[in-house]
């Protein structure tokens, strides 16, 4: 009995941490501006009915980069067990390099000389 005890003790207090994925797109030449977001969200009883929290992370990348795009963006998809069946914290985040876009500096360019 005790050892029936102890064992349900420890697996509730054990907790552990994992990467599901990670992805890359190409990185560009110009890493000069590093840009950066992230996401959480809590789930209790393994019970996780929408992943609308992951839409926020692109809009963040470009909140940071309004003058260009987000190239060479590195994404992790990490889960933490703190309680087994209990509680989980899934963490998203991306980072990448903000590269100013060369075809808007120009239709600058050619406004101003106008």
């Amino acid at each position: 009995m005790k050892t029936i005890i102890l064992v349900v003790a420890l697996s509730i207090l054990a907790s552990c941490a994992s990467v599901n994925s990670v992805s890359q797109t190409s990185i560009p030449k110009n890493k000069a501006n590093i840009v950066k977001a992230k996401v959480e969200k809590n789930i209790i009883f393994l019970m996780n009915f929408n992943n609308d929290y992951i839409d926020n992370l692109t809009q963040q990348l470009m909140n940071q980069c309004p003058n260009g795009s987000v190239k060479g963006i590195l994404t992790k998809d990490e889960n933490f067990v703190y309680f087994p069946i209990i509680f989980h914290k899934s963490v998203i985040s991306a980072e990448g390099y903000c590269v100013e876009n060369t075809q808007a500096k120009s239709n600058i360019k050619q406004k101003r000389r106008r």
